[in-house]
């Protein structure tokens, strides 16, 4: 056993409190007996020591601060870590519109979800089975864990691949005795999104005296879905700022067309209509925007269709938990253990009917197979033919068949499932022998996810074949005929879209204790390896594949991948002087395709005993994941943007997928810090960090590839026909430069002492400042990407193409109270402005000014009491003053409007009340 220092106590503290804060309540770093601690194995080393005596900055929070967080979910519980961004991750409300499955990833300083490391009791899930580079942190049974420890530093000398940005590693609780209940309940000011979950925790056998303990824990939760229909702010498809939704429309695009035309040799018939109306609206309708949620648009003159409302800014979601621990002790010093959990989470997304366009309808391969031109056509002959309108605004397509924009309202609105299970499962055997800490296990993680169509999605093929030079059919009208109205619903795919489970299964083995007597203490070392297979597979429905379902935006292709890997770790701690100790770490993992060998060093210097002083320098890596490598390449469709060469406005035919020739990701991180103890019960800790990453695996935006199509890196990936038109865009995976961040990490504290009259009180600020994100591109441009969204000539920055701020600050500052049975917590999150992009309804030819988002912050608060024996009730509120979020420009990244639902919760303000009752 070792005696806490001081310094030492003091970090604990701190970093047991980095959400909520109230954890820190009646700390007195200067006045508390000493006590010894036991040596555990802390996140981002293998050396068991003191809790907090490493030399890296670990922030932790503990199960308390999870309560007063009132989160529910775990993505909810990161989204309050100022290191955490949504630059790189994904949000549960991105699934609208994108197909995401249902996930949920975190991004630890930005630098993406697949260079962030996620950990269960130290060891690694299984990627989320569509997404194969990403971990679904909602996966992980949020009532089961104990705390939760952050490593802000790169880490790949330790963990290997993955760990550039950090790592979080959620400790589950165990050795539990007794049965624990956990209720609770919420509901919004402005309706939707009520959210209900229980949970019970139960343990049997003292591990000390019984020599066995098994502690399980199950929950259940549902969340209801909010729609744009009730948040005023998310309400209109398109305001001052432009045109948000091109498709938006009953009818649209007006053009001549060649019913006898044929397929090229390439198998593909040729489309070279030029686009006469984009964005008309429908144009013959005399004003009357009432059916079906039109509104007349001033822009064009014309009714559109506003989807908006019917938009989800956060999906239906019922989850589903189990976690189980077993230890067994084999004698005093030695254990076999068992420990793990399976997740289930159903996500249903409903949002508006089908919209149709010979842009959506371009990149479905059925139509050339069946020869079928992919539009759909309005005869001269229809009585709803629109000859008066096309002989004053188009007189030479007047008399011609035309093209038309559609949305299938009797169709049904587009509603899905998906269903997303994660198994963890660990079992091995760990101890001490003659000194000497060792731990040796198998994991086995399985992530299954797939999703099944409910209405709204037709078979594109079959929908145009049913319309076109169809004179029952009237364009201009929201419904159809009842007996039309059947036909096209008859139309709908309904059934399982994909089915996908990726798996991996590893040995690890690792043992660690004294080295050596050194004149300033004892070297410890710790030496591991392991071994890992992993296998994907991703079966998309025949439907899929064939491109043809409205809604998907392309095919998707099967793939079955797997490989190998292995690797060898050693790691040594040695102090140099009395007060000065170094920790050097390396690891070298092999992969089919590569082989990287990554260091680290840090130091830890405490010249007194309220300063300690921290540094370290690593080399990190990433292999590139399945998917990555091995995704068949598909064409699909673009978000909406303006060919700058041709100033048509709309979707664009992409070719996404994998790149077998990807290099792995390389880094180099350095990080320096302090932390101080200037008077009794306070504490301040800063941190400077700088991440440099070369080879960057990523995919360039399809508008930034067409925005700079004069630059030779780029120029290729752009192809059109005779007239100038776009035909495709190439969007695959490749190793575009590098990435360079740097800023620092701020945590103060402070502790005014318990008194019998007042109470204790407590205050703690942290925040994260962003100096630098600067994305290099291939043709070697960089692009300053801090607190904006789009460059100086005002094209989107590639960095946050796929959503999200890099934030200039971040903070939360909370205030906290404790007195006999009663707590009282006050928590602000803030985060400073930024320059989003220029109007649509500006004069571009004479300022490009990007528009500036103010600073925006939301208070949380909540009370607690436990004057009832083993009762503890909390009632807090989130977003106490139901502040609305800023208006953003959103470049066509989200389907929701008006607002960026990457950091907004669009629940706005939440009362909600929980109670745990211990028997």
């Amino acid at each position: 056993m070792t005696k806490e220092t001081v310094i030492s106590r003091s970090l604990r503290l701190m970093f047991s409190g980095t959400v909520a804060f109230g954890a820190i309540a009646g700390a007195h770093a200067q006045t508390a007996p000493e006590a010894p601690i036991a040596r555990v194995e802390i996140t981002g080393s293998s050396i068991k020591r003191a809790q907090v005596e490493g030399a890296l900055p670990v922030q932790t929070v503990s199960r308390e601060d999870i309560a007063k967080t009132g989160a529910t979910s775990t993505e909810a519980l990161l989204a309050s870590i100022t290191a955490n961004t949504a630059v790189g991750g994904t949000v549960s409300a991105q699934g609208a519109g994108a197909s995401t499955y249902g996930l949920a990833a975190a991004s630890l300083r930005g630098l993406g979800s697949n260079k962030t490391l996620v950990l269960v009791n130290g060891r690694r899930l299984a990627n989320f089975a569509t997404d194969g580079t990403s971990v679904d942190i909602n996966s992980i049974p949020l009532a089961a864990v104990d705390h939760v420890e952050i490593l802000k530093d790169g880490a790949s000398g330790v963990y290997g691949s993955d760990a550039i940005g950090g790592v979080i590693n959620f400790i589950l609780r165990n050795n539990y005795n007794g049965v624990e209940v956990t209720g609770y309940g919420s509901g919004t000011k402005d309706g939707g999104g009520r959210n209900t979950k229980a949970s019970i925790l139960a343990g049997f056998g003292d591990y000390d005296e019984d020599r066995y303990n098994f502690t399980v824990s199950a929950d259940v939760a549902k969340e209801q879905a909010i729609y744009g229909s009730q948040r005023g702010y998310a309400r209109e498809s398109w305001n001052n700022n432009g045109l948000r939704d091109a498709s938006a429309t009953p009818s649209g695009n007006l053009s001549t067309f060649n019913p006898t035309t044929k397929p090229n040799a390439n198998g593909v018939i040729p489309n070279s209509l030029a686009s006469l109306g984009s964005g008309l609206g429908n144009p013959l309708n005399g004003g009357d925007c009432t059916t079906n949620g039109s509104q007349f648009d001033a822009n064009t003159g014309s009714c559109r269709f506003n989807s908006a409302g019917a938009v989800p800014l956060f999906p239906d979601v019922t989850r589903a938990n189990v976690s189980a621990n077993f230890r067994f002790k084999l004698n005093e010093q030695n254990e076999f253990f068992i420990e793990g959990f399976h997740s289930e989470q159903k996500t249903t997304t409903s949002e508006q009917s089908s919209p149709y366009s010979a842009s959506f309808l371009s990149t479905d391969n059925a139509f050339a197979t069946a020869n079928v031109y992919p539009a759909i056509i309005l005869s001269p002959s229809s009585p709803y033919y629109p000859a008066s309108y096309l002989a004053a605004n188009y007189p030479t397509v007047n008399g011609q068949p035309v093209t038309v924009s559609y949305r299938a309202f009797d169709g049904g609105g587009r509603s899905h499932d998906d269903h997303a299970k994660m198994s963890h499962l660990v079992m091995g055997f760990r101890g001490t022998v003659k000194g000497y800490d060792y731990d040796v296990a198998y994991t086995h993680n399985s992530s299954n996810v797939s999703e099944d169509t409910i209405s709204g999605y037709q078979s594109q093929l079959a929908l145009v074949k049913l319309l076109s030079n169809n004179n029952a059919f009237n364009p201009f009208a929201a419904t159809q005929s009842p007996a039309l109205a059947q036909q096209i619903y008859a139309t709908n795919y309904v059934g399982n879209m994909i089915n996908s489970t990726l798996s991996n299964d590893s040995l690890n083995a690792r043992i660690s204790g004294d080295l050596y007597q050194l004149p300033a203490g004892m070297a410890k070392f710790a030496v591991g390896a392991s071994m890992t297979d992993e296998k994907l597979d991703l079966n998309p429905s025949a439907a899929y594949q064939s491109g043809d379902i409205s809604g998907y935006g392309g095919q998707t292709l099967p793939l079955s991948a797997s490989r190998n890997s292995s690797a060898i770790f050693a790691e040594l701690n040695a102090p140099i002087l009395k007060n000065l100790e170094a920790d050097l770490a390396v690891r070298t993992d092999r992969y089919p395709n590569a082989t990287a060998t990554n260091p680290k060093v840090s130091f830890r210097y405490q010249p007194l005993q309220q300063v300690l002083v921290r540094a370290s320098y690593g080399r990190g890596f990433r292999e590139a994941a399945l998917p990555e490598l091995n995704n068949p390449q598909t064409l699909g469709t673009s978000a909406s943007f303006t060919d700058p060469k041709t100033n048509t406005f709309g979707q664009f035919n992409v070719l996404a997928g994998g790149n077998p020739n990807l290099k792995p990701e390389k880094s180099e991180q350095t990080s320096v810090g302090f932390v101080i103890d200037p008077v009794p019960g306070a504490s301040i800790a800063i941190d400077y960090w700088k991440i440099n990453v070369n080879n960057l695996v990523t995919s360039l935006s399809p508008e930034f590839i067409v925005d700079h199509e004069g630059i030779p890196a780029y120029g290729s990936l752009v192809q059109r026909d005779a007239a100038g038109n776009i035909t495709q865009i190439t969007s695959t995976n490749l190793n575009a430069g590098g990435l360079k961040t740097a800023g620092i990490d701020l945590d103060a504290r402070w502790t005014i002492a318990k008194t019998a009259n007042y109470g204790t009180f407590a205050t703690r600020l942290n925040g994260t400042y962003v100096t630098k994100y600067d994305m290099t591109l291939p043709d070697g441009t960089v692009q300053q990407s801090v607190a904006r969204t789009v460059d100086e000539t005002g094209s989107p920055l590639n960095a946050v193409a796929n959503g999200g701020i890099i934030l200039r600050w971040k903070h939360q500052l909370a205030f906290d109270w404790k007195y006999q049975n009663w707590g009282v917590n006050l928590t602000q999150n803030f985060q400073s402005g930024y320059h989003d992009a220029t109007r649509a309804d500006e004069d571009l030819e004479k300022s490009v000014t990007p528009v500036r988002v103010g600073a925006f912050s939301t208070w949380d608060s909540q009370v607690s009491y436990t004057g009832v024996k083993n009762l503890t009730v909390r009632v807090g509120v989130k977003n106490l003053f139901n502040r609305q979020p800023p208006e953003i420009i959103g470049l066509g990244n989200y389907f929701q409007a008006g607002y960026d639902p990457t950091y907004y919760d669009a629940h706005g303000a939440t009362g909600y009340v929980s109670a745990s009752y211990k028997f």
